[in-house]
């Protein structure tokens, strides 16, 4: 739904990356994101897992409230001590202006798990999102840039926004410079209302605060993009099958040797950067080697057979699973790991690719077989750790 919002691939041409871009929510589609988290998901959350800061934190003015305003100490005789949040003190600090982050929430609520599965599926690259609430027009962190382009999702209530553009072009979290004064003026400031969508390319200073009035809930998605820095350490690992790489450098003393070395280093990585297909062999190898969200299948997993229900409904826990065809094989690749099945079960592992749960009835008509056969190949995934199963 999201990738939709965002205008799908002009979105990937146009604005990712290289400019801020706001996407209003349609008339009367203020709630079309209220599913992703209510209150009452999110005092659950709070109340039902430990979160010790900082993946549980509060800010004030560009700075983190210390714990101990908010938390009280506790110890157990099995388990190491840690800091919980005091609702009463939690809120009290929320009511003088304090902004509450929750990283990682996709972990933690299946609703934002889609949502991110979904995103890093069309997008091709890994996602974190971390949940604000804020109730007063105090900023949380002042002005600041992230080091990765975010996607805002106004999910309740409203922000008022600021964005001041870049004074570094694609700044990284390991640089060889950093700029801290932002600029004076900013170029845009607006309010996010529920439902609408907001993009902030790396790099790019902005601020935010509540709407005075009302509480604002949103839902920030960072991502990490794909740089070049990721392709030539890619790549550093693909030319390790030459021998020259390999090999100890000339001692310092011998010119001619370095001389040697450079032409025929240079000429390695000249022929793969001049590869027409370079980029396109990197997203697939990142792709293939992404991890798998959530996957625990119990009783399922732990039993000796996958049982041959055709109800049962299954599905991939990496986003961003590849599938190769050949003349008489289809391969799937998935979490650093790779089956190679007979070309018949193309149909089978397209469907699991979608990410979307399928039922194994429904696999096994696509591929023509039964759903006993279906369930032993199936178990190949299960016990691998890319598959996940519901069901009675």
């Amino acid at each position: 739904m999201i990738t939709e919002v965002l205008g799908g691939e002009e979105f990937l041409a146009q604005a990712l990356g290289r400019t801020h871009r706001v996407f209003p929510a349609p008339p009367k589609a203020g709630d079309r994101f209220a599913g992703l988290l209510t209150w009452p998901a999110l005092n659950q959350i709070l109340d039902t897992h430990r979160l010790e800061p900082p993946r549980l934190r509060l800010a004030l003015d560009g700075q983190a409230v210390p714990t101990s305003e908010y938390c009280e100490r506790r110890t157990f005789r099995q388990m190491p001590p840690w800091d919980a949040p005091q609702p009463h003190l939690l809120a009290a600090q929320l009511r003088n202006g304090a902004t509450l982050v929750l990283d990682a929430i996709e972990e933690m609520h299946p609703p934002i798990r889609d949502l991110v599965s979904a995103l890093e599926r069309d997008l091709r690259t890994g996602i974190q999102v971390n949940a604000y609430a804020s109730w007063t027009a105090k900023e949380g962190f002042g002005v600041h840039w992230d080091d990765h382009d975010i996607i805002v999702i106004q999910v309740s209530g409203a922000k008022r926004w600021r964005i001041y553009g870049p004074t570094r072009p694609a700044p990284l979290y390991r640089d060889i410079s950093f700029d801290d004064t932002p600029p004076e003026h900013p170029i845009d400031e607006f309010t996010l209302h529920a439902g609408d969508v907001l993009h902030v390319p790396r790099g790019w200073w902005h601020a935010a605060a509540a709407s005075t009035g009302q509480p604002s809930l949103h839902l920030t998605c960072g991502l990490t993009t794909h740089t070049g820095i990721d392709l030539l350490s890619w790549l550093v690992d693909e030319l390790r099958v030459h021998e020259a790489i390999r090999a100890d450098l000339p001692r310092i003393s011998d010119s001619d040797g370095h001389t040697t070395w450079r032409r025929e280093v240079g000429k390695l990585v000249s022929e793969r950067l001049d590869d027409p297909s370079l980029i396109a062999s990197y997203l697939t190898a990142r792709d293939a080697a992404y991890g798998t969200r959530g996957g625990f299948s119990l009783p399922h997993a732990v039993h000796e057979q996958l049982p041959s229900d055709p109800d049962l409904s299954v599905w991939l826990t990496t986003p961003r699973a590849v599938t190769r065809k050949a003349e008489q094989t289809v391969a799937l690749e998935a979490a650093g790991q790779r089956w190679v099945l007979t070309r018949k079960a193309t149909p089978l592992l397209q469907m699991l690719a979608s990410g979307r749960p399928v039922t194994l009835g429904a696999l096994a008509q696509a591929a023509g077989i039964s759903t006993a056969q279906t369930a032993r190949l199936l178990e190949r995934l299960l016990r691998a750790g890319v598959l996940a199963v519901s069901g009675r």
